[in-house]
């Protein structure tokens, strides 16, 4: 692949220990951002707005990696926040990659989508990554001779549903109100500007998770750190429904 590269470092955070690195071409690198920013696909120089939208993207993919490898890991993985880099010099890439380096797995993929779009990839994975991920499925493969009651045992002792998702990390919010401005107000905010918010100073406060209202309370002070009492919260049916 034809120099420049640009290359996505998506680290564990929890789960594993390394990195994975996607290595995309220049032309395939401005495709997927200007799809991912909403514009439309085409040659060009990568632009910092076109490394941005990279760099959200594949962090939405990997949050929703985490749960899909749950079941295959058989643990809770997730990846911190990934680095984009442009690489222009094999001399400067990654120590895990550099040509001096122990042998790298490599897996080469198209995504493809509407109205044409279609990026290749390259997902590159360290030696020592490669056998940890190995040792994690060194069990005895499924053979094709199996009865039906040994597959109905495997799949009465693997976890439910709900156990793999327990330890799942969510977003966790605090809404203290809201307001709306016109362009030309919020243009002239500055220091020392307030903004007055759709709630009185009595009323309690919004707890979101995922995104959504599950809970309201009141706001306290714990050892010089904002927290939240709460006075109502949603039925557990409806907290289940937060997850999705």
């Amino acid at each position: 692949m034809p120099l420049p590269w640009v290359v996505v470092e998506a680290a564990y955070q929890r789960g594993m220990t390394g990195a994975h690195w996607l290595l995309f071409s220049q032309a395939n690198a401005v495709a997927l951002g200007q799809t991912a920013a909403g514009g439309v696909e085409g040659e060009g120089e990568l632009q910092a707005a076109n490394q941005e939208a990279i760099r959200d993207a594949i962090n939405q993919m990997l949050a929703s990696a985490g749960p899909a490898l749950m079941p295959l890991f058989g643990r809770s993985v997730s990846f911190a926040p990934v680095t984009v880099h442009v690489i222009e010099d094999v001399d400067v890439l990654p120590q895990e990659l550099a040509p001096q380096a122990d042998s790298v797995w490599i897996a080469r993929a198209r995504a493809t989508g509407a109205d044409g779009f279609a990026v290749d990839l390259t997902l590159t994975i360290s030696q020592d990554l490669a056998r940890a991920i190995a040792a994690l499925g060194a069990g005895e493969p499924e053979t094709l001779t199996a009865t039906a009651s040994q597959r109905a045992e495997r799949v009465e002792s693997a976890p439910s549903k709900m156990d793999l998702i327990l330890d799942v990390t969510l977003p966790v919010t605090v809404e203290l109100g809201r307001a709306r401005m016109q362009i030309q107000d919020i243009l002239k905010l500055a220091p020392g500007s307030v903004i007055e918010l759709d709630k009185s100073s009595g009323d309690p406060v919004d707890l979101f998770i995922n995104d959504r209202p599950i809970a309201k309370g009141e706001v306290v002070i714990i050892d010089e750190n904002f927290g939240i009492r709460l006075t109502s919260i949603v039925t557990a049916t409806e907290r289940i429904k937060t997850l999705r």
